[in-house]
């Protein structure tokens, strides 16, 4: 079967070893028969007819608002894209409940002592889905390709270098230069099976085949993809770490509507909902029948500033705009209290956050004072922000109402987030304001004031304005070098203070994440490196 996603073109692929036959997706005829099979124990996930678990208390159903643009883990640094690769590929390591790292697929690494060179030793008991093993070439050629290909996750590994192996289970990663945030990125590369991919190469390192295909080892397999309706995977049985009570199948369900989930999570047609509108889980929450989990998060709500070629190019207009937003408002009536107002552009639970920086607060007249000091009238813009988003939703209506106050007319404009990435490819197409979430792949300030506001990510990552500043890209850069963690936040500080002062962008909200999950469902744990997906490993159905 094979997906809607557009051709993806790329360069020329290299020569590939031992070509393996790729794994196909089982057809759609077979995906329905699975979603009839899924649905033959009813809501409540009782025994058939021959007293065994049902086929749909074996499946964990899980509701999502918008579909992967692919299924190419490269492109892991974008949420919808890591949800559906994380269950069915393994990282070197990840961040345990403590969130200090620990090995994946690697059994221990060391890092050099001038921070330029980490010797890895690989488990020697992962297989991919297609029975081949997991071995240090493997690892080579996935992180060769996102270096290659420069998109997607290769932002988060630019000081990565060259792979030498030493044998199938040892391997020594070299870097351009020392990179603090390196250990981190890695638990957003995940490793493919690197036969398959280059059997399946075509002219573009394997992005279109992988754009619908799976090249892992984690303990799920994808099965097939109905675009826009849902993603199925199954067990991969063969997996290194086992299973006892985990789901036998599993299935990402695209609701773009929070009602939608409401009702199918009440109907028990899914488990977990991640994106339901406050009012209803609120009054979800004395049910006994469904656990509603608050988190707190690294995830802050922006509205970017297009820097150049835009009215909001002018300082003045966007300070004004600043002091027009009803921050606590946003807290109260849309996120009903799950979440606090932003200070500067890095969330408060990071490291090196600095409370004292420039934060403008609901102050319509000082808004009417920027703009009439500069000369400002009759200002029309554009704004974008993400369709079927709550707080989104919500957020952009109450913003266009409080500048309309002062004499500012926006024009909002809801997108997917696919059109959104579209858009910032060219400075002509960026928006005067593009609203979104930022969700940092790694609990480190580098996640947020270097992938977000260096200039070298204009046009070509997640800057999202445009934002272009020399001295922040400086101290930034330079504290991907340091290793005494008070050096590094010393520079990361004097960062957030000229991004402030530059009133790069809104900050309207640091939101807790709410997922609401039915009874019977276990071992769910937010995880604040992989927002808005589940760690589908960990969770058990009865």
């Amino acid at each position: 079967m094979n997906l809607t996603h557009p051709p993806v073109s790329g360069p020329k692929a290299r020569p590939f070893r031992n070509p393996a036959r790729p794994l196909r997706l089982i057809s759609v005829a077979l995906a329905g028969a699975l979603a009839l099979a899924a649905c033959g124990g009813g809501a409540d996930g009782g025994p058939g007819a021959s007293g065994a678990p049902s086929a749909r208390a074996q499946t964990l159903v899980i509701a999502e608002n918008e579909p992967p643009a692919t299924f190419d883990p490269v492109q892991a640094d974008n949420s919808t894209v890591d949800e559906v690769v994380r269950p069915a590929y393994d990282t070197l390591v990840k961040y345990d409940d403590d969130n200090r790292l620990t090995g994946v697929a690697a059994k221990e690494w060391k890092v050099s002592g001038d921070g330029t060179a980490i010797d890895v030793t690989l488990r020697d008991d992962i297989t991919f889905h297609d029975g081949s093993k997991l071995t240090s070439a493997d690892v080579q050629f996935t992180l060769d390709r996102a270096k290659k290909l420069g998109i997607g996750v290769a932002s988060l590994v630019t000081a990565y270098d060259s792979t030498t192996v030493t044998d199938d289970t040892h391997l020594t990663i070299k870097l351009k230069q020392a990179y603090a945030p390196f250990m981190a990125a890695l638990t957003r590369v995940y490793l493919l099976n690197s036969t398959l991919v280059q059997a399946n190469a075509g002219s573009d390192d394997g992005q279109q085949w992988l754009a619908n295909n799976d090249a892992g080892s984690g303990p799920y397999k994808l099965v097939s993809y109905s675009p826009n309706q849902e993603a199925r995977f199954t067990r991969h049985d063969a997996y290194w770490g086992g299973f006892t009570t985990q789901a036998k199948d599993l299935v990402f369900r695209y609701l773009a509507q929070a009602a939608t989930q409401k009702s199918a999570l009440t109907s028990g047609d899914i488990d977990i909902a991640m994106d339901i509108d406050p009012n209803d889980w609120a009054s979800m929450e004395s049910d006994p029948n469904f656990t509603v989990d608050k988190a707190d998060t690294n995830v802050q709500l922006y509205v970017f500033f297009k820097m150049k070629d835009s009215p909001v190019a002018n300082k003045a207009l966007r300070e004004a705009l600043s002091y027009a937003y009803d921050y606590d408002q946003h807290v109260s009536a849309i996120l009903k209290g799950a979440g606090k107002k932003a200070v500067g552009v890095l969330p408060s639970a990071m490291s090196c956050f600095d409370s004292t920086v420039t934060q403008p607060g609901h102050d319509l007249d000082k808004a009417r004072s920027i703009l009439a000091g500069a000369g400002l009238s009759n200002v029309s813009l554009t704004m974008t922000y993400l369709k079927a988003t709550a707080e989104m939703e919500q957020a952009a209506t109450l913003l266009q109402s409080e500048l309309s106050k002062i004499g500012v007319n926006l024009k909002l404009e809801a997108v997917t987030y696919p059109q959104y990435v579209d858009m910032l490819k060219s400075n002509k197409t960026t928006p005067d304001l593009g609203m979104i979430y930022a969700f940092p792949p790694y609990p480190d300030p580098d996640s947020v004031l270097y992938l977000m506001f260096d200039s070298r990510f204009i046009n070509k990552g997640q800057n999202n304005g445009g934002y272009d500043n020399p001295k922040v890209d400086e101290l930034v850069e330079k504290a991907q070098r340091l290793t005494d963690e008070g050096q590094r936040c010393e520079l990361y500080k004097q960062a957030q203070h000229i991004i402030a002062d530059d009133y790069a962008s809104i900050n309207l909200s640091n939101p807790q994440t709410v997922a609401v999950y039915r009874k019977g469902v276990t071992g769910f744990r937010y995880d604040p490196s992989h927002h808005q997906t589940v760690d589908v490993y960990r969770i058990k159905v009865g």
